[in-house]
């Protein structure tokens, strides 16, 4: 194999994965990802070395010659996304859904299901009924993605969480060290009305967050929507038959 042929090569490789890294950047979850690991760099070095990420350079001898401290602070990210934020996620999710007005909570509340669509529950009752193994196919893929989509609700609403957790401690710990971290560099000159708009910002990140319905359910069947409104009718009686 030529030289010339190896540095092709070499070039596609990096321009696969810098195209799946632009790719990925642009999905919400890798998106959020990134703004973590910049918010969490930022107060690290902000408390510690008093100086922020725009600020580190591959000369910056004061991160290089800690090993052990960039040791340190690598596993304490892990324990903080992976441990610290779900369980502060889940206490604050749970104040916020005790003591949220009623009007917010309506307004985020879950639609019924449309016109021509069924429950999961009844979709599985009805196949496992008449043993159907076309319905049963289609409740199982159905079951699978439903599961997917609430598992990626719930981890939408940790990341949006984190993320003012995050956002906070970066503040805080520029203030605590006196160093001008990202979030205070935004801030200088404007303090008040930044600090105004952002607590806005988060506290409504976290109602959507908290809040926010899941995914919905329905399959759409029309035949087997006809017959569960019929069996609905027959169990309880229509408003107009006395």
């Amino acid at each position: 194999m030529t030289q010339e042929t190896q540095d092709q090569e070499k070039a596609g490789i990096a321009s696969n994965i810098s195209i799946g890294i632009v790719e990925k950047a642009w999905e919400f979850k890798w998106g959020i990802q990134l703004v973590y690991i910049a918010l969490y760099a930022d107060a690290l070095l902000g408390y510690t070395l008093h100086m922020n990420l725009l600020s580190v350079t591959l000369d910056s001898s004061q991160i290089w010659t800690s090993v052990g401290a960039l040791l340190l602070g690598v596993a304490g990210f892990c324990l903080t996304v992976s441990l610290i934020i779900p369980t502060i996620s889940g206490f604050l999710c749970t104040v916020i859904r005790e003591y949220a007005p009623n009007f917010i909570i309506n307004a985020l509340s879950e639609h019924s299901l449309r016109q021509h669509d069924v429950s999961l529950h009844y979709l599985h009752e009805q196949a496992l009924e008449m043993k159907d193994e076309f319905l049963m196919a289609i409740y199982q893929d159905e079951h699978l993605s439903s599961v997917r989509r609430h598992t990626e609700h719930q981890q939408i609403g940790t990341l949006v969480c984190g993320l003012v957790l995050l956002t906070m401690a970066d503040i805080w710990a520029g203030s605590a060290s006196n160093t001008e971290t990202l979030l205070l560099m935004l801030a200088k000159g404007q303090e008040l009305p930044f600090y105004i708009c952002l607590s806005l910002a988060m506290a409504a990140l976290l109602i959507w967050a908290s809040l926010r319905p899941y995914p919905r359910e329905g399959i759409y069947h029309p035949t087997l929507r006809k017959q569960q409104d019929q069996e609905q009718d027959a169990r309880y009686g229509r408003g107009d038959d006395k």
